[in-house]
């Protein structure tokens, strides 16, 4: 490997754990102190990177929460459990999977959630971020509601749209804050309940 070439690559590590820096930062000081009340000036001096770093990094705030909400669909774990997912055959076990799995994600990502869902409705930008977050995670819900219905696992008289909206109603992010933020259960706890919930709505009894 040539000099230069290394060089190049130490530099865009650099960069790249610079660029991860901020983002945490932001993610923190905007869970904390509320989106609007964070300015990309006391990001940078949380971050302790010069004003002109943010913005060569990220950007602006619509950049800093817009990123956010794209480190939280790119996580590894999505990834992971829609393979357990697809190589299950059996409806429970895609539930428990389901619950495992998107209680993990939601437990990596709460703060990142909560400033989206929480400034949405009062921020365009905001609402930019959340819209793209969580229309990755239905998505992603649709598909496994999905494969319970391909598989014949699901109640007679439920159509697929109907089993895609009771998977969602079980597990999407409203489910899980509401759970674990407003009730303070434990993840295990939540997961175990909607897990158990979701079957009784939507297989075919055993």
């Amino acid at each position: 490997m040539s000099q230069r070439v290394y060089t190049s690559q130490l530099r865009a590590q650099r960069a790249e754990e610079t660029r991860r820096a901020i983002v945490e930062t932001a993610r923190d000081l905007f869970a904390s102190r509320g989106y609007g009340r964070v300015s990309v000036a006391t990001v940078a001096a949380e971050a302790g990177v010069a004003l002109n770093t943010v913005y060569s990094s990220v950007g602006g705030k619509p950049a800093l929460i817009l990123a956010m909400a794209q480190d939280s669909t790119d996580d590894e774990l999505t990834g992971r459990t829609m393979r357990q997912i697809v190589a299950a055959g059996d409806g429970r076990e895609i539930l428990r999977l389901t619950a495992a799995g998107t209680g993990a994600v939601i437990e990596r990502h709460f703060k990142t959630l909560m400033v989206l869902m929480d400034a949405r409705n009062s921020d365009a930008d905001v609402a930019k971020a959340a819209d793209y977050a969580l229309g990755f995670y239905r998505n992603h819900v649709n598909l496994i509601a999905d494969r319970l219905f391909d598989l014949g696992e699901v109640r007679p008289d439920l159509t697929r749209e109907q089993v895609r909206d009771i998977v969602w109603f079980y597990f999407g992010a409203s489910a899980w804050t509401t759970a674990v933020r407003e009730l303070g259960w434990a993840y295990d706890q939540a997961g175990e309940w909607l897990e158990a919930q979701a079957a009784a709505a939507v297989l075919i009894p055993r």
